[in-house]
């Protein structure tokens, strides 16, 4: 089994990256009630947050975009970057393998095997092999997520500064104003909530069983070469969506400012090993405890690498895609 963990800590001003509503002109930011010890008190604030989901969207367009490049397989949806995920028969594609499981369900009703289903979807469809599926049918087939994400939620020692304010915007048509009697506002004021915070992102994917079944016994649906180009697709993908800071929604007119304080990475080979929550500034030094204690106790082996961390026992590296280069690169001596 080889097991990465990320956490990190970022700035981010005047983003609009999860909305949720609009009510009537004001389109609203996505808000979450948070639990917090200030003292000996706890406390209770609602404050900006961006959805896990609006996270791992992101992740999975990253992972179709480099899978179309490097010429993996996808079923047509995730190759169009609508991720249904065979959720339904009429969400099966126009590929001949897709359209040959859907005969071969329709077929046998209730009587079709869910191992075979999950198998053959894994083997042709690196998002749902990587991102997991449901499909419920008269026998239900579940995939399970390889990665695990958040909400990126306000870190709790900065949380009494995190912000939530609408921002005014007025579309405006100077030709419809010399128009007597016109019958279209010329003038039209709207709101969008932005937040600002110290965002906290913790990250977990199972690179070990990329290419496995899961659902009712583990089985190998491709060949080890293809495993490690997917394997090498979910990190680049990871990397490249951190790198660039594309993930969320109005990008195009509110591309937010952000700054990584700090970015924490964990390769665990033999168990399963998670970043601490990077609610706290301490994260790192908890992290780096727990490894340690984890390596005496399940042995193993831990590597923790970063990003402006400037803990000793953490390798760091000047950019983000170095980092994650040798994240691949422990990955593949692991598995030799």
């Amino acid at each position: 089994m080889v097991y990465v963990s990320l956490g990190l800590r970022a700035i981010v001003n005047v983003e609009a990256l999860n909305m949720v509503e609009s009510v009537g002109n004001v389109t609203r930011h996505r808000k979450a009630s948070i639990v917090y010890r200030s003292g000996d008190k706890y406390v209770l604030r609602s404050v900006p947050v961006i959805s896990g989901e609006s996270i791992a969207h992101a992740y999975q367009w990253w992972i179709a975009e480099l899978s179309k490049k490097r010429k993996l397989s996808l079923c047509q949806y995730c190759e169009q970057r609508e991720f249904l995920k065979h959720s339904d028969l009429n969400f099966f594609g126009n590929k001949p393998w897709e359209q040959q499981l859907k005969n071969v369900i329709s077929a046998k009703k209730e009587a079709y095997d869910p191992h075979e289903v999950e198998k053959t979807i894994v083997a042709n469809c690196v998002v749902e092999d990587i991102g997991g599926f449901l499909y419920p049918g008269a026998r239900p087939v579940k995939r399970t997520s390889r990665f695990q994400v958040g909400y990126m939620v306000p870190a709790f020692d900065t949380i009494e500064k995190s912000s939530l304010e609408p921002q005014f915007h007025v579309r405006h048509s100077p030709s419809l104003v010399a128009q007597k009697g016109a019958r279209i506002q010329p003038q039209m004021i709207y709101y969008v909530e932005v937040g600002s915070a110290v965002y906290t992102l913790s990250f977990n994917i199972d690179l070990g069983g990329i290419g496995y079944t899961s659902m009712i016994r583990v089985e190998s649906a491709v060949s080890d070469e293809e495993r490690a180009k997917r394997v090498n697709v979910a990190l680049d993908a990871l990397a490249l969506m951190l790198d660039n800071k594309v993930f969320g929604a109005k990008l195009t007119r509110f591309n937010p400012v952000i700054d990584y304080e700090s970015i924490l990475v964990s390769v665990s080979e033999g168990f399963i090993f998670n970043i601490s929550p990077p609610a706290s500034k301490d994260y790192i030094k908890d992290t780096v405890v727990r490894a340690e204690k984890y390596e005496e106790i399940f042995g193993g082996k831990i590597t923790l690498l970063g990003y402006k961390t400037g803990h000793e026992k953490v390798k760091d590296f000047n950019t983000i895609v170095e980092l994650f280069n040798e994240v691949k690169n422990l990955v593949k001596r692991a598995k030799k």
